[in-house]
Parts: C-alpha cells; sequence; structure tokens
C-alpha cells in the first residue's frame, strides 16, 4: 500500500518536472539584482531599468549583494525538507538554490583603468568562485568613441582569464533584453541538459527533435524509418523507395535476402518495376536498375568503412 511519504515523494518528481519544462521554468527562476544597479547614478540606469524589467515580466528581487553592480540568478527547486517533528501537512516553504551564473556592469572608464582587469576578475573569482562569470560593459551609445584600452580589455578578459565579456548600450531597455535572455537561457538549462542526456544514444536520430526526422513510439514508425533511410541514398526517390519497401518491408529481409544469393538478388531488385503514383498517357515501365541494386548491395554487404556509395 502507498504511504503518504511516498506520494510527497512522486509529487516531488512531479514537481521538479514541471519546474525545468520550457514555458514553465521561467516561473521557477529568479534574478537577484545589487541595489547599485537601480540606485547608482555613475551607471546611468537608475529607476528605469526597474520599468523596462517591470514590462518584461521578469521576476526579481534586489538585495545588497556582496559584489556590486552584480546580477545572479535563484532558481526555486521545492520544498525544505521536513523535520521529523513537523506535520505532513503543514504547508512548507520555497526553496531557492543560487545558479552558477553571474553578471557584473562595469562602465567604459573602469575597463580602461591600469590593472583593473585582473582587478575585476579577482573579485569575481573571490566573492563567487563556483559561478561563471560575464563582465558587462555599458559601452557608448557611439560604438567608434570605444578607445584601444577598452578593447585591450575585453581582450585580456576573454583570452588571458577566460571570463565572458558582452557590450550593452546603457540604455535600460538594452540592459533589461540582455538580462532577459540570460534569464530564459539559465531557467532552460537543466532540461536541454537532461534532454541531451536522454538523447546521448542513437535514439536521437530517431526522437523526432530535427527537420525531416522519424518519430518511432514502440513499433509504431518503424516502416516509416525505413522508407526515409532509402530515402536518403542516391538515387531513391519516394516511388522507388515505397518500391523497395513492397518487396523487402523492413532492413532484415533485405540483408537476408543478401545473404542467401546476393548475385541473384541484386538481379531480382534491379528488374524490380518502380512503381508510379498515378498512370499517365505513354508512360513507359521504369525499372530500379543496376546501378542502384549495386549500390544496395555495397551498403549491406562492405566492410570496407571508406566505401563510397
Amino acid at each position: 500500500m502507498e504511504t503518504k511519504a511516498d506520494k510527497l515523494q512522486k509529487k516531488a518528481i512531479r514537481d521538479q518536472q514541471k519546474r525545468i519544462k520550457p514555458g514553465e521554468c521561467q516561473k521557477y527562476v529568479r534574478m537577484v539584482l545589487d541595489s547599485d544597479i537601480l540606485f547608482s547614478k555613475a551607471h546611468g540606469l537608475g529607476h528605469d531599468l526597474k520599468s523596462e524589467i517591470d514590462k518584461l515580466q521578469l521576476n526579481y528581487v534586489i538585495r545588497n549583494l556582496p559584489l556590486k553592480m552584480c546580477v545572479i540568478w535563484e532558481r526555486q527547486t521545492g520544498q525544505r525538507e521536513l523535520l521529523p517533528t513537523d506535520n505532513l501537512d503543514s504547508p512548507l516553504s520555497a526553496h531557492w538554490d543560487i545558479e552558477n551564473q553571474v553578471i557584473q556592469f562595469h562602465t567604459a572608464e573602469e575597463l580602461s583603468k591600469e590593472r583593473s582587469v585582473s582587478e575585476i576578475v579577482r573579485s569575481l573569482q573571490s566573492s563567487y568562485p563556483e559561478a561563471k562569470h560575464t563582465v558587462a560593459l555599458l559601452g557608448h551609445r557611439n560604438k567608434t568613441a570605444d578607445s584601444k584600452a577598452v578593447n585591450y580589455s575585453l581582450i585580456d578578459l576573454q583570452v588571458l582569464h577566460q571570463t565572458a565579456s558582452v557590450q550593452i548600450p546603457p540604455i535600460a531597455g538594452e540592459v533589461a533584453a540582455t538580462l532577459r535572455r540570460f534569464t530564459k537561457a539559465i531557467a532552460e538549462a537543466p532540461y536541454k541538459q537532461q534532454k541531451s542526456e536522454t538523447l546521448g544514444t542513437f535514439k536521437k536520430f530517431l526522437a523526432n527533435d530535427k527537420k525531416q526526422c522519424v518519430r518511432v513510439v514502440g513499433t509504431s514508425g518503424f516502416g516509416r524509418l525505413w522508407q526515409q533511410h532509402l530515402n536518403r541514398l542516391p538515387l531513391v526517390t519516394l516511388e522507388v523507395a515505397e518500391t523497395i519497401i513492397a518487396q523487402y518491408p523492413c532492413p532484415k529481409r533485405l540483408i537476408d535476402a543478401f545473404e542467401k544469393d546476393a548475385e541473384t538478388e541484386r538481379e531480382k531488385i534491379a528488374d524490380l518495376k518502380i512503381n508510379r503514383g498515378a498512370p499517365q498517357p505513354l508512360q513507359s515501365d521504369r525499372r530500379i536498375g543496376n546501378v542502384l541494386s549495386g549500390k544496395l548491395h555495397m551498403l549491406y554487404n562492405s566492410r570496407d568503412p571508406n566505401a563510397i556509395i
């Protein structure tokens, strides 16, 4: 008999899967903005940024972070664990985990200062040692006005310190749009990672994730997959594939036929008449032919990995 603890565990698994689905995952991720981003006059963002973030309906909170002008992200991972004395039916508070991403905003003047790049990277590594760091440059509206010192600093960040950088115009709408893109990517990361691990084997070719792929569910879809496989071969049109499938409903039938008598089977395939969609006046019969028959024989019998079909 299923206990209440088992039900809670299954519900927690369902909730966890729901939290990572695209379209739902962003509800469970929020930005944590350092208070200086909204109240610092030196960076020129101010309350306009807050208004733009509100327009985009992004979840966020404002705190005094250990490192100024930073943005980090938190994910609601479920409910806090119950203590032995807690009631199972009591409401539980949400539990938030910090994501491994952090952005710090800087002006062009700050980056162009001598030794500033090393100090920026050092402070990021000290405050957020496990995170992936990104330095956001609030550049000039006129890109031609960017100094060489700033460009050298950006190169140093990426080459010498392996720290990502992004240039954003110092406009509240542009900054908010960039934060939205980061939020979406961070929110969908667990789903994409889980999907990549699931499709890490040969099944990815059957998963219908890309155009012209075939979804196989149980035994349904193998015929369509066999047809799609034949259509990938040179000289094989849809009509040719249907003709071959009518004689050999699955690859094993064709392979077994070649194993019994390869030469006879090649001739048999070459003489197959191609099924036309509809009769046309003065239309002559077409056969598979020796060329395609030979290619099929080579594909399923050759032991040379470098053979050209």
